[in-house]
């Protein structure tokens, strides 16, 4: 295609369409994915419970443990309030005489996650091999 300038010469036009920056962006972004990609892909096995179609009503049981978190971070074995400090020994000494090492946190929503973390921590280190997490 070509044009008259008003100096009165032709001209031609260059219709090409320059595609090298169009490459080289298409060839960051699969380079991008292709990082990225495996990273995505992290998983970390949890096991679900089935949905149970009956509402049953579980009685409980004193033979139970239950540790209570609250929002402020205070700690309580099955109601009876316990210094951090005092935790690991007294779960180590619970967990002696029980055959079933199972421990459930009754933990409010509002609590710091590292706290809820290092009871459970301590838990475990102190023998318990079953963690539970009540819902409401």
């Amino acid at each position: 295609m070509a044009f008259t300038t008003p100096n009165g010469r032709t001209q031609s036009s260059l219709a090409d369409i320059n595609i090298t920056p169009l490459v080289d962006v298409v060839l960051v972004l699969l380079i991008i994915f292709m990082v990225m990609t495996p990273t995505l892909l992290k998983e970390l096995d949890v096991t679900v419970p089935e949905k149970a179609d009956v509402q049953m009503a579980t009685p409980t049981t004193t033979d139970q443990i239950v540790i209570t978190i609250n929002k402020e971070g205070k700690v309580a074995i099955n109601h009876e309030p316990i210094n951090l400090s005092q935790l690991s020994p007294r779960i180590h000494d619970l967990m002696m005489a029980r055959s079933e090492k199972l421990v459930f946190f009754d933990v409010d929503d509002d609590a710091v996650y590292e706290d809820v973390v290092h009871v459970m921590d301590a838990c475990r280190g102190s023998g318990a091999r079953v963690l539970g997490i009540m819902t409401k």
